[in-house]
């Protein structure tokens, strides 16, 4: 991936980034240092916070979206993606299962989609 010339190397990505708090190597690695090994465009969360505190305005959610349609994506992610899509969670979870997490966060129940409402997004056409 080639580094974007707008970038100017300040690492505020980093800082903000949720995966880098926990030890991971997002693509905000690469940004702050271009020559950065073993980060990982599929470790993005989305959460837009690095895109956000971008002082010079750096399309950071772009350059993830690019590099991910040029990579294969990692073992189990496919799986994991339906989850979401199933249940927004990324493992999957009974009714039951998701009823009693809410309870006790202090949320109120909700209904997981039909089972097959993510292989329906996911394949459109089979």
């Amino acid at each position: 991936m080639k580094h974007p010339d707008a970038c100017i190397q300040c690492g505020d990505c980093v800082t903000v980034c949720p995966v880098e708090k926990v030890g991971g190597h997002a693509i905000v690695s690469f940004l702050a240092d271009p020559d950065a090994a073993g980060y990982s465009v599929w470790l993005c969360t989305s959460c837009w916070r690095c895109h956000e505190t971008c002082p010079a305005g750096v399309d950071i959610y772009g350059l993830i979206m690019e590099q991910r349609r040029r990579e294969q994506a990692p073992a189990g992610y496919q799986t994991a993606f339906e989850h979401v899509l199933a249940s927004s969670l990324a493992l999957a979870v009974s009714q039951e299962e998701l009823d009693q997490a809410r309870a006790a966060w202090g949320l109120e129940p909700t209904e997981l989609p039909p089972p097959d409402i993510s292989r329906i997004l996911l394949h459109t056409g089979d």
